[in-house]
């Protein structure tokens, strides 16, 4: 009976615990993107344009205008070299990975179709 009582008054205690944060408070990352001009063109010239950009744009990726940056991310291959580890030498930006509500707000656009208003 002892165990029972044990059980019944200590279980509910262990059980209600978070062990992170991010789930216990939530993400501090926006709720939602207004466009590609409102915030994606601006992560891509802070993070991306400096490389693909220009008459010469690195792998032939120009990130610089709209048309380009929506293609690059609905096919995937811009999302898809941000969220490599850092350790991979295909890993962009090269010089640090974006946080992840960078990425969030990336994949988000993508999943709404990429507007750019």
């Amino acid at each position: 009976m002892r165990c029972l009582l044990f059980a019944l008054f200590f279980a509910p205690l262990v059980s209600c615990r978070y062990d992170v944060e991010g789930t216990l408070y939530g993400s501090n990352c926006p709720d939602a993107i207004e466009s590609y001009e409102g915030d994606v063109r601006l992560l891509l010239e802070a993070h991306c344009t400096t490389c693909h950009g220009g008459a010469s744009p690195e792998s032939g990726l120009d990130l610089t205008n709209y048309a380009s940056a929506r293609q690059a991310t609905l096919e995937g291959s811009l999302l898809n070299v941000l969220v490599l580890p850092e350790s991979n030498s295909l890993s962009m930006p090269p010089n640090g990975a974006l946080d992840s509500c960078k990425i969030a707000l990336l994949q988000n656009w993508a999943a709404l179709g990429a507007p750019e208003f």
